[in-house]
């Protein structure tokens, strides 16, 4: 009895003695003398690479190109009024082979095929260019899966594509199926060019066509949901957040406006997709696009909050866009590859970190050399990728003239040379913030007011029939 009377007193000083050392140890974490242990991150990361635009003919007929090039066979690696020789294709997958072999994945968002006269092109002409810069993919990161999207460019006639099968979606889903090996998605693929794909435990792809949606593409004009994409899209992503699941939504087009101040997408199907982005802004973890072949991001609010975020990667290709008739002279820009960095566990964006090739210093030295631009945490002091932070980046961007022509030098992957502009006024500034911050049509309008010319952009409302000429280039 006795025995068992010391043996509660000591169970009961013992319990004392923890208490106690649990109080201090708060009462110290509380004032700061000891830290509470923080959880590592696993950190990763993953390819983004777009718009190839390949063109066969750059060292011959120069098809692709927007003015003659009288000395293009001394660049090796092209030209800024050109598409992309297979030089320049080869080096940018070899630079991010070098630079990153170990990637997660890798994202590839369209456009392959260039900007040359339909009289020069065909459907065959489109599925060997998809072919080539499949397998050369497959060759390099032969144990990488890629997540691939359709660009305007990708389909015969140009931007014409379709909400139904076709030759060039059957032979693309052909081509691609090594990668997902899902038969589900190699359906949809078939059907519209659209499909969803598990990234790894946690996370889906969900990669839209939304070729459909553009301003250019005839065929889709009259109908209210081209392919059943949007339906689809709003029941994937119901189904992602029943399973727990966050999403990296992949496309080529998106919603918003170029920095010129024109709409990508028919203002009925921008709306659209614009309120389901936001309708599972809880499940959209980032999105990811091409298109613009300049670097910039959109954001997405909800009663004022930024919600989500969308990437825009620069392109491979360096081509320009110059149409006289409308007074259009985009400005040069060098080529860019994208790695991003990620959390495993969360799937949180951490870091971009953009790199770039030189143009003309690669044809001077018969050499490409492909450097690191920036580091978008070192570059504007933001230490994670959310709506939150690029939403206090624009803010700074308006507020900051240093941070506003730091992205501006960055929009157009650090180019120089005659066809650069090295100033922006407020309302050259103003077009590009509101491209960012307004992707829905009505709020860019008010965003945007009467703009002037910088030189460079085509920056005031255009008919319709010289917008129809711009798109169809882009």
């Amino acid at each position: 009895m006795l025995t068992l009377g010391l043996q509660v007193q000591n169970w009961v000083k013992l319990q004392f003695k923890m208490a106690s050392r649990m109080y201090m140890y708060t009462v110290l974490m509380l004032v700061g003398l000891v830290s509470v242990p923080k959880v590592i991150a696993d950190i990763g990361s993953f390819w983004h690479v777009t718009d190839f635009h390949y063109d066969s003919t750059v060292f011959t007929s120069q098809d692709s190109c927007t003015s003659p090039v009288a000395d293009i066979e001394q660049k090796p690696y092209g030209d800024y009024l050109c598409d992309s020789p297979w030089s320049l294709i080869n080096s940018s997958v070899h630079a991010m082979k070098q630079i990153e072999p170990n990637a997660d994945f890798i994202l590839w968002t369209g456009d392959n095929a260039p900007h040359i006269d339909e009289s020069k092109d065909s459907s065959e002409n489109i599925i060997n260019i998809i072919s080539n810069l499949t397998s050369i993919l497959m060759d390099v990161f032969p144990n990488t899966k890629v997540y691939a999207a359709h660009g305007n460019h990708d389909y015969f006639p140009h931007n014409q594509l379709p909400p139904h099968e076709n030759e060039i979606y059957h032979a693309a889903a052909n081509m691609w199926q090594r990668w997902h090996r899902d038969s589900t998605a190699n359906t949809t693929l078939r059907k519209g060019g659209y499909y969803m794909v598990s990234i790894k435990q946690g996370l889906v792809a969900v990669v839209l066509n939304t070729n459909l949606y553009y301003n250019s593409n005839k065929v889709t004009a009259d109908i209210s949901d081209p392919a059943g994409q949007f339906q689809w899209f709003d029941q994937v992503l119901d189904q992602a957040a029943q399973n727990g699941n966050k999403a990296y939504v992949i496309a080529h087009i998106p919603t918003g406006m170029y920095e010129e101040g024109d709409s990508m997408i028919r203002p009925q199907f921008n709306k659209k997709l614009n309120d389901l982005i936001i309708k599972h802004k809880n499940t959209i973890a980032a999105m990811f696009y091409g298109h613009h072949h300049t670097d910039t991001f959109k954001l997405w609010y909800d009663q004022d909050e930024p919600v989500a975020f969308g990437l825009v990667a620069p392109s491979v290709t360096p081509w320009r866009a110059i149409v006289p008739a409308i007074n259009l002279s985009t400005p040069a820009h060098n080529p860019g590859i994208r790695l991003l960095r990620y959390d495993r566990l969360t799937f949180q964006l951490k870091d971009i970190w953009q790199y770039y090739l030189e143009l003309p210093d690669a044809n001077d030295k018969s050499k490409a050399q492909w450097k690191l631009e920036y580091k978008f945490s070192e570059a504007y002091g933001v230490h994670e990728i959310t709506s939150a932070s690029l939403a206090q980046l624009v803010s700074d961007l308006e507020k900051k003239t240093d941070v506003f022509m730091k992205y501006f030098r960055y929009n157009i992957v650090s180019a120089k040379g005659e066809s650069v502009p090295t100033s922006c006024d407020t309302n050259c500034q103003r077009l590009y913030i509101c491209s960012i911050k307004e992707v829905d049509d009505d709020r860019h309008s008010k965003c945007v007011k009467p703009v002037s010319s910088n030189g460079f952009r085509l920056v005031a409302f255009i008919s319709w029939d010289f917008y129809f000429l711009f798109t169809i280039m882009i």
